[in-house]
């Protein structure tokens, strides 16, 4: 029996990920905030905050699907990963819009509301849309992690 110091250094070594494809991940993550939020900043004085924060964020979305896929994961977009992209976006806008509400409930400006809400969804986010474009991870045995 491996100890288990060891059996988790093994783990690290073989993961389907690695630093720079975090670091990969975080610049494709600021280039689709700042689309996100270069849009939705003028957008919030002259409309409703949700309606801004949406449009916004689907024009945010186009570039982060695109960027995610030939840069971030180096994948190449399917439908099926496209479908799951999509979908786990749809999860990611709705935490998203909800805690935008919930920060400017609590008093925040609707100006500087988006930047609590990032820093609050941005890894649950990364393991959305990792899974959504890779699959669930595998083990060299061939099981599944997790």
């Amino acid at each position: 029996m491996r100890h288990s110091c060891l059996y988790n250094v093994d783990m690290m070594k073989n993961k389907r990920w690695d630093d720079s494809e975090v670091l990969r991940f975080c610049i494709t993550g600021a280039a689709a905030t700042g689309v996100l939020y270069g849009l939705y900043f003028p957008l919030c004085r002259i409309m409703n905050v949700n309606a801004a924060y949406s449009i916004a964020f689907g024009v945010s979305f186009v570039s982060n699907f695109l960027l995610s896929n030939y840069y971030t994961f180096r994948t190449r977009p399917t439908w099926k990963g496209s479908v799951r992209f999509a979908g786990s976006h749809v999860v990611n806008y709705l935490m998203q819009i909800g805690c935008l509400n919930f920060f400017i409930w609590l008093g925040v400006p609707k100006e500087a509301a988006p930047i609590p809400v990032w820093a609050v969804i941005m890894p649950v986010n990364f393991l959305m849309v990792r899974f959504a474009l890779r699959g669930p991870a595998r083990r060299k045995d061939g099981g599944v992690e997790g």
